[in-house]
């Protein structure tokens, strides 16, 4: 005999067993006796997700996601750090904002947020007094400000969420705390999320050895989006370096800035980079160092 219809996404959430291993046959029986709050549950486990709000598929201990206002950032971090702590038991998990207000309002009760994106069996609880959202699994993520860097001295984690990198004060010496407090189990990680600035430590970043990057512009966010919104900003800041920025999520360095810093960095970690390029079958767009020789420059 079947289960209430709308209990088992809740009830198969929570075991390997998901509704879509079933046959084909099952799986349409099963969808056609779901109401509607049952399949409400079963987009909230199963979501449509862009390229840009994936996780890399490589071996990584930081991904970094810059994006357009709107990209779905806090989505992407969200439903990664959710999936992690509602699957593996007994998790302790750092959430880093720019303000505890931040963290709360963002990252944790936001439309977008930890507790916004999860359905109603796997969702966790705030507890306020603690600052901390506990799972039904056992993990546990804390509450940590930007504005307070020692505060992330003492505790350790398993894995960590860094929301809006970019607006916080001191972005490297909070990183680097929350970094030295990444230190348990066999694969510690970390999600950063932010729209991007021109800013030395995104730079720094950016250039580091082992960090993937995953870029998405508000636009193929469109359909979650107020339909004049896109129209509007375009109107007011298409083709300056705000829509490069604040809609496409891409580092503006400066007035005349030939290339990325991450460009600069993936030269000169390539073969070419030591040696002449012409040979190396690469555009000038796609070369760095062919693109600042073509216009009269010095390679790095």
């Amino acid at each position: 005999m079947m289960t209430p219809a709308s209990s088992r996404p809740c009830e198969r959430s929570c075991s390997s067993d998901t509704i879509f291993s079933l046959p084909r046959e099952r799986f349409e029986a099963e969808l056609r006796q779901m109401d509607g709050e049952g399949l409400k549950t079963l987009r909230a486990l199963n979501p449509r997700l862009e390229k840009h709000q994936r996780a890399p598929a490589t071996d990584w201990r930081t991904w970094l996601m810059l994006g357009g206002r709107g990209a779905g950032k806090t989505f992407a971090g969200a439903f990664w750090l959710h999936e992690l702590a509602r699957n593996t038991g007994n998790l302790t998990i750092a959430l880093v904002g720019p303000a505890l207000h931040d963290v709360r309002e963002v990252m944790v009760e936001g439309p977008s947020g930890l507790k916004g994106i999860a359905a109603a069996c796997d969702r966790p609880r705030w507890e306020g007094g603690r600052k901390r959202l506990v799972w039904n699994s056992g993990s546990v993520a804390y509450a940590f400000s930007a504005e307070d860097p020692e505060s992330l001295r003492g505790p350790q984690f398993h894995a960590a969420w860094a929301d809006e990198f970019c607006a916080w004060r001191e972005p490297e010496r909070v990183l680097s705390n929350l970094r030295f407090g990444l230190r348990l189990g066999a694969d510690p990680r970390l999600v950063v999320t932010t729209t991007p600035r021109p800013l030395p430590a995104l730079r720094r970043l950016m250039a580091e050895d082992g960090l993937e990057i995953s870029r998405g512009g508000t636009a193929q966010n469109e359909r979650h989006l107020s339909p004049a919104f896109l129209s509007h900003v375009r109107g007011l800041y298409g083709g300056t370096r705000l829509e490069a920025q604040e809609l496409e999520g891409l580092v503006v360095e400066g007035e005349g800035a030939l290339f990325r810093a991450e460009d600069l960095a993936r030269a000169r970690r390539s073969p070419q980079a030591a040696g002449d390029d012409r040979g190396c079958g690469r555009s000038a767009r796609e070369c760095p160092r062919r693109r600042l020789r073509d216009r009269g420059g010095r390679t790095p």
